[in-house]
This record gives structure tokens, C-alpha cells and sequence, in this order.
């Protein structure tokens, strides 16, 4: 969903240069980079989020939100 740029060879795990371009374009450090990626990995083992999950997640977050719209 929107990682168009994905590589398609199912690695989850981050480059360097993965690393280094999540660095320069949020205001995250490595460690906080690795924590986030770790607790993704955790809801959506094999790297991505289907639109089920996004749901869920969504809601987490905008409890009254409309999810299933905003998700279309």
C-alpha cells in the first residue's frame, strides 16, 4: 500500500541505505528507525500491511474516523 518503490524480493529487513534515507527525511535517530520497523514487523510478519490491517491500525489511531472510507 503506497511503497511503490518497494523492492519486490521480500526482505524485511532495512538497508543502510534504507536506514540512511529515513534519517535524512524524518526526525528520527537509527535507534528509533530499528524500534519502529521491529513493532511493524510484529503486527505484519512478512513486511506488508494489507488493507485489513491498515483498517485496524487506523482505528488505533482515529477511533472515530471512517476507516473502511479512508481506506478506499
Amino acid at each position: 500500500m503506497g511503497n511503490k518503490g518497494a523492492k519486490k524480493s521480500g526482505s524485511t529487513e532495512l538497508t543502510p541505505k534504507q536506514i540512511a534515507m529515513l534519517k535524512a527525511n524524518t526526525n528520527y535517530s537509527e535507534r528509533e528507525i530499528r524500534e519502529w520497523h521491529a513493532g511493524f514487523l510484529r503486527d505484519c510478519p512478512n513486511g506488508r500491511l494489507d488493507k485489513k490491517k491498515f483498517i485496524e491500525v487506523y482505528k488505533q489511531f482515529y477511533p472515530h474516523g471512517k476507516a473502511d472510507n479512508f481506506c478506499k
